[in-house]
């Protein structure tokens, strides 16, 4: 089992009283600095004392956060182990450039970095930062196709692809990455297409499940269903097995009740609160209850072929010092 936490951003993880002026300072000129890339630094070397093995770094384009590369390459000089993962925007961003910082951030991290490629669903980013393509048919077209200029340029020194979106011509990348042959992929999607192209050029799928977690059986059924889908992919392209995902909010309390009491509030506050931009997300994977019970879940996921646990806490420092000493003494860790 490996353990995932998302970085804190506003637009990532829920505010509370210890991030909300440090969020709230990212819309305002001075201060020094920033105390939302601090924090987060903070944050990433307590999970990597307590044994988290990753962190995913959102691209949020619209929002205050800062963006996903800049804060990678910063905290890659604050931590010392846990992966540092970038999301990237085909359509936005051009997998020429993203080549050559992914080798870049894999050399100053020491082999610590991934990349997760996000074909992204908000639509104002792309209208002001990139290109929107309404169908979903281009929009994969448009992924694979970055996906294949970024391995192209990390492993061959004369590269040429001539694509509907991409272009390249006697391409060449000197700078190599640590990792061979290159940094990991990792992805999410909901969609045959996606789901076709991870299978083929990933090395880790975020699984999909119901946005209730009121609905945790149909969730499971849902998760066995498609990943037996992925695996069939997977296996059509002679790859190996890829690493399975899932991201999660975490809710603990000393019962279950008490922590569905305090999912509801969760849930009433992200609805309601026009400045909490993170929405519900997470909540669906239902590891919410008592310490027990969300280690019971967790092995539950395991032994479904989920090997990796992307989290995020309310409150973030609580939740995570909450986590490690309720939680983790039952988990099978690795």
């Amino acid at each position: 089992m490996k353990l995932g936490i998302w970085c804190p951003a506003p637009q990532t993880i829920r505010p509370d009283p210890e991030t909300r002026p440090a969020f709230d300072a990212l819309t305002r000129h001075g201060g020094g600095v920033d105390q939302s890339y601090l924090y987060a630094a903070d944050i990433l070397r307590r999970a990597e004392e307590i044994g988290f093995d990753i962190s995913l770094i959102a691209q949020r384009y619209m929002g205050p956060d800062l963006d996903s590369w800049i804060f990678a390459a910063g905290l890659a000089s604050l931590t010392t182990r846990i992966e540092l993962m970038a999301a990237v925007h085909p359509g936005i961003a051009d997998p020429r450039v993203v080549a050559k910082m992914g080798a870049s951030l894999d050399r100053i991290s020491g082999g610590r970095f991934c990349i997760n490629i996000v074909n992204g669903l908000r639509q104002k980013e792309f209208d002001a930062y990139g290109h929107w393509l309404d169908q979903t048919g281009p929009r994969y077209r448009r992924m694979d196709e970055f996906i294949t200029v970024m391995k192209g340029l990390w492993t061959q020194d004369d590269f040429d692809f001539h694509g509907d979106y991409y272009k390249v011509s006697e391409g060449t990348l000197p700078t190599k990455s640590v990792r061979f042959p290159h940094p990991p992929l990792y992805a999410a999607s909901r969609v045959d297409e996606g789901m076709d192209i991870v299978a083929r050029e990933c090395s880790a799928w975020f699984i999909n499940y119901e946005k209730d977690h009121l609905l945790h059986e149909q969730s499971l059924a849902r998760i066995e269903r498609e990943m037996k889908i992925m695996a069939e992919k997977v296996r059509s392209y002679g790859r190996p097995a890829l690493t399975y995902g899932v991201n999660a909010i975490v809710i603990i309390a000393d019962t279950d009740d008490e922590a569905q009491e305090l999912a509801r509030e969760h849930l009433h506050a992200v609805r309601t609160d026009p400045t909490i931009h993170v929405g519900a997300s997470g909540i669906g994977a239902n590891l919410i209850g008592s310490p027990k019970t969300v280690a019971r879940r967790m092995m539950q996921y395991q032994s479904m072929g989920i090997d990796l646990f992307m989290l995020f806490f309310h409150p973030m420092r609580d939740g995570l010092e909450q986590f490690a000493q309720k939680v983790m003494p039952d988990l099978q860790i690795r």
